[in-house]
């Protein structure tokens, strides 16, 4: 019936091809993303591991050493920073897709599931940015404390704890990708399409 309101099925699936392919065609911005949320989260992690490594080794062989609490204030500025470099980046992203938003809600695509399109590239960002940046901090983590404690100090860490610390920065680079990127997925939810087609860079 011509009256009937046809739905559009979008799955989180087709908003992850679409974004794979998205990231494909400008994986330089992403690569930035990417890079900015892997120097934070490996701040973070090099941090948190000499500590860990200094407390190993200081319950091995007696002493105090450890990581000063003030530098954990530079982890949270650098993630601040980090955040809004993501933002600033997603909203230069809804500016170069206008035109491929317009298209999208020309054919039905819902303002959710825009934001839904914007919030995966997010995660996908986040997840390679945290793998990115755990991997990093670790090794400067060992750099850093190994002339002091050894460099076989790692091996004398709970698997436990780099298990916990990989899945809990991982989750936290998503978490702040995600924070970054929902005004701007929010912005391009709300783009009206036939302006959005007349758009032009």
């Amino acid at each position: 019936m011509s009256g009937e309101t046809k739905m559009v099925h979008f799955s989180i699936m087709d908003a992850y091809r679409l974004g794979i392919g998205y990231i494909r065609r400008r994986f330089q911005r992403t690569a930035i993303n990417v890079a900015s949320i892997a120097l934070a989260n490996s701040f973070l992690t090099s941090l948190a591991f000499a500590d860990i490594f200094y407390q190993t080794y200081s319950a091995i062989e007696g002493g105090s050493l450890g990581v000063d609490a003030y530098q954990y204030w530079l982890v949270a500025v650098a993630l601040i920073v980090s955040v809004v470099g993501i933002t600033n980046a997603m909203l230069i992203a809804v500016y170069e897709r206008t035109r491929e938003i317009g298209t999208m809600k020309c054919i039905g695509a819902l303002d959710q599931h825009i934001v839904m399109l914007f919030l995966v590239e997010a995660v996908i960002q986040g997840t390679a940015g945290g793998l990115i940046g755990y991997t990093l901090g670790v090794l400067a983590a060992l750099a850093s404390v190994g002339f002091t404690t050894g460099f076989d100090i790692i091996f004398k860490v709970g698997s436990l704890d780099l298990v916990v610390y990989l899945v809990g920065t991982t989750a936290l680079s998503i978490i702040l990708s995600v924070v970054a990127s929902m005004y701007p997925a929010w912005r391009a939810s709300k783009l009206p399409p036939v302006e959005a087609l007349r758009y032009e860079l």
